[in-house]
């Protein structure tokens, strides 16, 4: 019993801590609230595991740390989050930097133990991105070709299309248009061998 009176005393202490620094501060540096009610959560996560109790122990004592979590809740002034008391955990506005550079989260670089900035600019990113691991080639000027050339591009058009066997959109059509109908010739066979009554053969 006096080791969940002790967790119920670190419970109550949370709050005469808010009262303790709003009477030297006049709350004006804040409370750091977060913090104190995930202690009164891990304090009654220690009480729910006491294996030395009995259930109704447990129970009152939850109770009482309920109690003071939902007290926690109910607090209304100025928020800070860290531990520290003023003028150590201080908080600064973005006003008060008066001028002084941000840096950026994603300025930092580095890996391994070693860490670096890129720069002191604040959002350092943004732009286009670039490559230093690939050039693009230069950019050549367009020519129009004399009419005297049209015979043999186009010669070698047909050359080059002969040698890779490859079929312009009409050739593709004509193409599959005779493969159609090869199947469907197939087809008709097929159904032809497998049907008794050869006076009713479906013509696909």
């Amino acid at each position: 019993m006096r080791q969940v009176n002790k967790i119920i005393n670190k419970g109550e202490n949370l709050l005469k801590k808010i009262g303790a620094e709003i009477n030297r501060t006049q709350g004006v540096h804040g409370i750091p609230i977060d913090i104190y009610m995930n202690d009164c959560l891990k304090y009654i996560d220690t009480v729910n595991n006491l294996k030395n109790i009995s259930k109704r122990q447990k129970e009152k004592a939850k109770k009482r740390l309920f109690n003071i979590y939902f007290s926690l809740q109910d607090y209304q002034g100025g928020e800070r989050q860290t531990r520290k008391p003023w003028p150590q955990g201080r908080e600064i506005a973005l006003e008060d930097l008066r001028g002084e550079y941000l840096i950026s989260a994603d300025a930092f670089k580095g890996g391994l133990g070693f860490s670096g900035i890129s720069n002191a600019l604040f959002l350092q990113q943004s732009g286009p991105k670039h490559d230093d691991y690939w050039k693009p080639p230069p950019k050549k000027p367009a020519v129009l070709i004399p009419k005297k050339d049209y015979g043999k591009i186009q010669a070698d058009y047909e050359r080059h299309k002969e040698e890779s066997g490859r079929m312009d959109l009409d050739e593709f059509h004509e193409e599959m248009k005779r493969q159609k109908e090869e199947l469907l010739h197939e087809m008709r066979k097929l159904r032809e061998a497998s049907d008794t009554d050869k006076g009713d053969v479906l013509i696909l």
